[in-house]
C-alpha cells in the first residue's frame, strides 16, 4: 500500500493552464487584488490626526523626515493601506487611501495618534487574508523574506486547499471544493478571514497559519463575540452578523456567504436570494438589499463603509458592544476565555487565567503582565521565555525586571534579542541606550532612527 503524501502549496500560476476562464476572472476581483507591491502614487498634500504629510511617488513625506511606500494590503473598493519594509521587517504606515471618500486620511487605529508613527508590527495573522504564500522569518515578529509573500491577494488554495498533488493527477487529487463540504468546514472557508470577532484564540498546540481549506476552522482557533451583540460593523465582521439575522436563524445551514457571492466572479446574486424566500416582496422592483443590507461607517474603519450582514428590518442606529464574551460556534475552557479577555485588556481576565489547563506560555505571559510581585513575574517570564525564547513582550520586560535587580548584562542580552524580534521595539533601543557606554548610546540611537525616521530622541539632561 502506498504510503500517503502531504499536499503542498504550489501557487496559482499552476492553476491556470486547466482552469484559464476561471483564473482570469478571479484576477479581476477584490479578492484577489488585496495586496501587491506598491506602483508610483499620485502626489498628495494632506492633514491626518493633526499630522501633515506629503505622498510622492514611493515616499510618505512628514515633518523631519520621510519613508519609503513599499506594499499595500485593501483591495481598494474601500480603501488601501500601505506598508513600509526595512531590513526584512513590515511596519504599517499611518495614512490610508479611503477610495469611497477619494481621500487620504489616518489609517485605522491610528486616528487619536498625536505623533507621527511608523512602528506598528505587521505580523504574519494580519498579513495572510490579505496576501498569499507569505514568508515569515523563524523566530521574529514582523521579519520576512524577499518578497514577504510570494503571490499577491487571496490566490486560490487559501480556498480550495494546496495543489501539488492535484496537478500531478487531478483525478485522484481532487481539490477542495467548500460549496460541496458540510456546513462548518464550508463555512470556515469563509470566517478565515471574515468572521473578526471581539478576539480570535488559538487552540493549545495549534497555529491559525496551518489551517487549510476542508479543515475545521475550530480546531485552530475559538473566536469571540459579545453575548449580547453589537450594532456597529467592524471590516470584517460579516460572518457573526449574518449568524445573528432573522434570514440565517430561519434558513440554517441553506444561507451561507456563497447564497449571495460568486467568489470567482465578485457577481452578486443577493435579489435572487432574497426573492427565493420573499417572493412576495413588497418593492420587488427594488433591490432588497439598499434598505435591508445598509452600508454604514465601521468602527474599526475609520472612513471605511461595509455591508450591514445583520439584514435589519429597518436602518438601526449603531451602539458598542455590550455583554460578556461567548465562543462563537463553539464552546470555550477556562484557557480561551481568559485569553480573549486579556487581549480586550479586561480585568475579566485573571480568575480565568489562574484557572486555565493548561499553564501555558501564552497563559503564563497574561498573568506575568499582571503580576504584582517582581520576584514571581520574573519566573513566570522566564518560564515563558523557556517555551517561546523569542516572545518580545517577555523579552522587555523581563529584561526590566532583571535590571532593577541590578542584572543589567543579563538585561541587555534579553533586549538586544527582542530586537532581534522586532527591530522597532523602542522600549528595547531606550533601555539599552540607558545601560551602555555614550558612544554606544550613540550609535544604538542612530541606529534606530534608520529603523524608525520619525524618532525624535529626548533632550539630554543638564548635568
Amino acid at each position: 500500500m502506498p504510503l500517503s503524501v502531504a499536499a503542498m502549496v504550489i501557487g496559482s500560476q499552476l492553476c491556470r493552464p486547466c482552469h484559464l476562464e476561471i483564473y482570469d476572472s478571479y484576477a479581476r476581483t477584490p479578492m484577489a487584488q488585496s495586496s501587491g507591491r506598491v506602483a508610483p502614487l499620485a502626489a498628495a498634500s494632506f492633514s491626518a490626526a493633526g499630522q501633515r504629510y506629503r505622498v510622492a511617488g514611493n515616499t510618505l513625506f512628514f515633518d523631519g523626515g520621510q519613508s519609503t511606500i513599499d506594499y499595500f494590503i485593501g483591495s481598494n473598493a474601500a480603501g488601501r493601506s500601505f506598508l513600509r519594509a526595512y531590513d526584512g521587517y513590515l511596519f504599517e504606515l499611518p495614512v490610508t487611501w479611503y477610495a469611497q471618500k477619494r481621500a487620504w486620511d489616518a489609517s485605522p487605529g491610528y486616528e487619536k495618534e498625536s505623533q507621527v508613527r511608523l512602528t506598528r508590527a505587521v505580523e504574519p495573522s494580519c498579513l495572510q487574508c490579505h496576501a498569499s504564500r507569505v514568508r515569515p522569518v523563524l523566530g521574529t515578529q514582523n521579519r520576512y523574506g524577499t518578497p514577504p509573500f510570494l503571490e499577491n491577494g487571496v490566490a486560490c488554495e487559501r480556498c480550495h486547499g494546496p495543489g501539488s498533488e492535484h496537478v500531478k493527477d487531478p483525478a485522484v487529487a481532487r481539490m477542495v471544493n467548500p460549496a460541496r463540504l458540510g456546513p462548518e468546514r464550508r463555512d470556515g472557508v469563509c470566517s478565515q478571514c471574515h468572521l473578526s470577532g471581539e478576539a480570535r484564540i488559538e487552540r493549545t498546540g495549534r497555529r491559525f497559519a496551518e489551517y487549510q481549506a476542508g479543515d475545521r476552522l475550530a480546531d485552530y482557533a475559538t473566536y469571540f463575540v459579545r453575548q449580547l451583540g453589537r450594532r456597529d460593523l467592524k471590516v470584517t465582521s460579516h460572518v457573526e452578523k449574518l449568524a445573528a439575522s432573522a434570514c440565517k436563524l430561519a434558513s440554517g445551514d441553506k444561507l451561507w456567504c456563497g447564497t449571495c457571492h460568486d467568489p470567482h466572479t465578485n457577481e452578486d446574486k443577493s435579489q435572487a436570494a432574497c426573492l427565493s424566500c420573499h417572493a412576495g416582496a413588497h418593492r420587488p422592483e427594488e433591490r432588497c438589499v439598499t434598505c435591508h443590507m445598509p452600508k454604514a461607517r465601521t468602527s474599526d474603519g475609520n472612513h471605511g463603509v461595509m455591508t450591514d450582514h445583520s439584514i435589519p428590518r429597518t436602518p438601526r442606529a449603531p451602539a458598542p458592544p455590550s455583554g460578556g464574551l461567548t465562543a462563537f460556534g463553539s464552546t470555550a475552557d477556562d484557557r480561551a476565555i481568559g485569553l480573549a479577555y486579556a487581549e480586550l485588556q479586561d480585568a475579566r481576565a485573571l480568575p480565568y487565567l489562574r484557572r486555565a489547563v493548561p499553564q501555558d506560555w501564552p497563559v503564563r505571559l497574561r498573568l506575568a503582565v499582571q503580576e504584582p510581585d517582581p520576584a514571581r513575574a520574573t519566573q513566570l517570564y522566564e518560564s515563558v521565555l523557556r517555551d517561546n525564547p523569542h516572545e518580545p513582550a517577555a523579552l522587555v520586560n523581563l529584561g526590566a525586571l532583571y535590571a532593577q535587580q541590578g542584572r543589567l548584562t543579563e538585561a541587555a542580552a534579553l533586549w538586544e534579542r527582542a530586537l532581534v524580534t522586532n527591530a522597532a521595539l523602542e522600549e528595547a533601543v531606550l533601555n539599552l541606550a540607558r545601560v551602555r557606554a555614550p558612544a554606544e548610546t550613540r550609535l544604538i540611537l542612530e541606529r534606530y532612527r534608520q529603523v524608525n525616521p520619525a524618532f525624535r530622541p529626548a533632550p539630554a539632561k543638564p548635568r
